[in-house]
């Protein structure tokens, strides 16, 4: 059984905001379902005396404290695109009511700093979005069948949602069978894994506690606590398609004997990196081969090496990755400086188990593990907050339409690029034999995108940009990544999907070490 709020915008735009970490203003979309408990205990509360309040909306009361105590709800909302105008730099000049020094020249709405227009959610179709709450036991099916008619009722007293502009029109149900709502949109659900939002969610004790800041007095010129102090931070994901994902993730942080994170001699610029990932790769593959420390030393030293036992042939399974990380910012903005590296560890999923503890011994073996780097040491400490806390591993995981290289793709396998047209009858020009050699690599990335489980639809109307210039600051162009002795074709990539895709996207030839690192942009 699960219960279902339908709110429906009639204005077909949405104009709530929410607060990023780093204190931003975002569309708060879908909308947070804190905001909407604050709805039905403002329904619940209006007209009621402050004084009075437990004896008046003793049953709305009751039916919100028993709604918080439910897990965080799905959510099923219409998909805003990024041409609707969910970020729209539009600015509106507004004079400034009190200048620095009377200085009225400043008054002037020509010179006045002006403020961003608010983020502003708008749609041809619909807008629309769904809250629905899973009830898995009978006693939570009773107590539903109990309060379904005080939520409902508050539920239809709700006018506004987000702004006073955002008129919505809302309804509760009851839905016997056990599975969604016939509804269309992007499905959200409630994750303590990789999110994609953070929105603020009921927990037990916000009923009351937003009673209380209601009813508590407050002394003239100060202000009642912010609401979000009594609800939580949850993270959401939504169901977008993802390519091999690792099955664990380890970050190391690459700190010189000094202690100084950025002390610069090979420690820190990208061109440098293959110098990193090949010394860590060195101390895990020796590792390996240490056959007492393993039940199984054949699987680990072909997991962590890439290479079966005794051939040297490569793998033909998921394998371990070293991927350098330069260090690069919520906007794509990259100082060009690797302080971090990746190890991650894939594995086909009948051996998923087997793989991770393989894994987990390997980055304890390498914690605190010392590096030599010419005349200089360097150590390698272990970032053991989880990955997902990590700054820039977080940004690599993000789900994103638009995707562009952070490491040049290599491209190693074969391919002719013809000297004639296909009929024979003449040569081909300069200029066509260099766009059939691009048509030739793009064959060769798709090939890869498919490779990694990417949805074949996904891959075959991905647009592909390739280009030996840089796509992100900081970054260089992709012959500087060349390590010696590499042979492959490196170039800078830019992906753009259909739908958004959830990384990370490690793609082509040498993704083993770390080449085709793809961030979302």
């Amino acid at each position: 059984m699960i219960l279902v709020l339908h709110c429906s915008f009639i204005a077909h735009s949405y104009q709530g905001t929410r607060l990023t970490p780093d204190r931003r203003e975002e569309l708060d979309w879908p909308p947070s379902p804190g905001r909407i408990h604050q709805a039905l205990m403002s329904a619940a509360l209006t007209g009621v005396p402050a004084d009075n309040t437990g004896s008046e909306a003793e049953d709305a009361l009751e039916a919100l404290g028993w709604l918080e105590q439910q897990p965080p709800p799905e959510i099923l909302a219409s998909v805003i695109s990024e041409n609707s105008g969910s970020a729209t730099g539009f600015r509106l000049a507004i004079p400034q009511n009190n200048p620095d020094g009377s200085d009225l020249l400043k008054t002037s709405i020509l010179l006045a700093p002006t403020l961003p227009r608010r983020a502003v959610g708008r749609s041809i179709d619909p807008l629309k979005v769904e809250y629905i709450w899973k009830l898995r036991s009978p006693a939570d099916e009773e107590a539903a069948a109990q309060h379904l008619g005080v939520l409902a009722d508050l539920t239809a007293q709700v006018r506004y949602l987000g702004r006073a502009e955002d008129q919505i029109e809302a309804r509760f149900e009851r839905l016997t069978k056990d599975g969604p709502p016939d509804g269309r949109g992007e499905r959200w659900w409630p994750t303590n894994e990789v999110a994609d939002v953070d929105l603020w969610v009921a927990k037990c004790g916000t009923t009351n506690g937003l009673v209380g800041n209601h009813t508590k007095p407050v002394p003239g010129r100060t202000q009642k606590s912010p609401a979000s102090r009594f609800l939580r931070a949850q993270g959401y994901a939504r169901g977008v398609a993802e390519g091999l994902r690792p099955v664990h993730v380890a970050i190391f942080q690459l700190l010189a004997e000094t202690g100084d994170p950025d002390e610069v001699p090979l420690s820190c610029d990208a061109e440098n990196a293959g110098i990193w990932r090949s010394r860590v790769r060195q101390r895990a593959v020796d590792f390996a081969l240490d056959s007492g420390r393993w039940d199984d030393p054949d699987v680990a030293q072909e997991l962590i090496s890439g290479h079966p036992p005794g051939q040297s042939t490569r793998t033909e399974q998921p394998h371990l990755a070293f991927v350098p990380l330069p260090s690069i910012n919520s906007q794509g903005k990259a100082d060009g400086r690797v302080r971090r590296i990746a190890l991650a560890g894939y594995a086909r999923p009948e051996m998923e188990a087997q793989a991770v503890d393989v894994y987990q011994a390997l980055s304890a073996s390498l914690d605190g593990e010392d590096i030599e780097v010419g005349a200089s040491h360097y150590c390698l400490r272990l970032f053991d907050h989880g990955p997902e806390k990590d700054k820039v591993w977080s940004q690599l995981v993000r789900s994103s339409r638009v995707w562009h290289s952070v490491t040049p793709v290599a491209l190693a396998r074969g391919f002719k690029v013809p000297n004639q047209t296909p009929d024979g009858s003449r040569k081909l020009t300069r200029d066509e034999r260099y766009l059939r050699k691009l048509a030739e690599w793009s064959a060769l990335l798709r090939a890869s995108l498919r490779h990694i489980g990417l949805p074949r639809d996904l891959v075959d109307t991905c647009s592909i940009l390739l280009t030996p210039s840089p796509l992100l600051p900081g970054t260089l162009r992709a012959e500087q990544y060349r390590p010696p002795g590499e042979s492959a074709i490196l170039t800078h990539a830019r992906l753009e999907f259909a739908e958004p895709v959830r990384g990370p996207l490690i793609v082509g030839d040498r993704r083993y070490r770390g080449y085709g690192l793809l961030f979302p942009y």
